[in-house]
């Protein structure tokens, strides 16, 4: 198929997927803000990983260039990676509460508990890369969700093993994205979503109405050359990617012995004094509030 890769008349650009140095990115939210105005977005959403830390810096770069953003945080669930969004003014303390952010362990709570969890905080849901290589949830939840990231920059192409996911809104009736999921500068807008011209950027939930009215469509920035130039500039986040992802398997860990010792116990391959410290855990696989 024939990727869009320009706005409309009508439209401007947003880049609703990318990172900071507050989860595994290599740059502030100050650069990557300033790097977008650079490119012609019109907005910029930082969504770092299982945390709130960047809001307020987001909120302030995004001020000093004159740029439009909304609070976003990249949930891990224990079916995949989700994008929650969030007008301004949202509490960062309570959201981080509901969803167990920035407690030093990802808690990798069910996909379904996250989503009632956001809506209820009155918040929207796309999402990522659904059918990628980076803890995809694939389409099991699109009936339940706000939104699709039908385009990720970090999938070049469609192979045997990744896809985008394109036409998948449209399947499900709910908005169609398209995010840079960038980690360093370069690549911000790389992936991005057109949205009306005439949005008033301004209204503290403008992003949660073009995302809920469909008023978004992916758009698809990137060349061959800056494909090249990305592969080779990726090798750079590898110690923060792995950063990220001994969090990840240290959290998976902790959480099946967690969610496990019942049944382990029930089997008799717990004895003694390891009873007593493990049954003092909550009875489900999240901590108690």
């Amino acid at each position: 198929m024939k990727f869009p890769e320009h706005p409309n008349t009508n439209e401007v650009l947003i880049d609703p997927h990318s990172h900071s140095k507050h989860s595994d990115g290599l740059s502030t939210p100050r650069r990557m803000f300033q790097h977008a105005k650079q490119r012609g977005l019109r907005g910029l959403i930082i969504t770092d990983h299982d945390t709130v830390k960047h809001w307020e810096e987001s909120m302030e770069a995004a001020q000093r260039t004159g740029m439009a953003t909304a609070a976003g945080v990249e949930v891990s669930t224990a079916q995949g990676h989700i994008l929650a969004y969030f007008e301004f003014g949202t509490s960062a303390r309570s959201v981080a509460r509901s969803l167990k952010l920035d407690q030093g362990v990802i808690h990798y709570l069910d996909a379904e508990s996250v989503i009632r969890r956001v809506h209820d905080l009155g918040g929207v849901l796309v999402i990522p890369h659904p059918f990628g290589p980076f803890y995809p949830m694939g389409s099991r939840f699109m009936d339940k969700v706000d939104g699709i990231e039908e385009y990720n920059s970090w999938i070049f192409q469609d192979t045997a093993r990744y896809r985008n996911a394109f036409e998948y809104a449209k399947k499900f009736r709910i908005a169609a994205l398209g995010g840079s999921d960038s980690h360093y500068p370069y690549t911000v807008g790389f992936g991005a979503t057109a949205v009306p011209a005439d949005t008033n950027f301004a209204k503290p939930d403008w992003l949660l109405q073009c995302i809920l009215h469909r008023k978004t469509r992916p758009i698809v920035q990137q060349r061959p050359v800056h494909r090249r130039i990305n592969f080779v500039k990726s090798t750079v986040s590898i110690p923060l990617n792995m950063r990220y992802n001994a969090k990840f398997f240290r959290s998976k860990w902790q959480n099946y012995w967690r969610q496990n010792y019942r049944e382990l116990l029930q089997r008799g391959l717990f004895k003694g004094p390891q009873e007593e410290v493990l049954t003092g855990l909550p009875e489900n696989g999240e901590q108690e509030e």
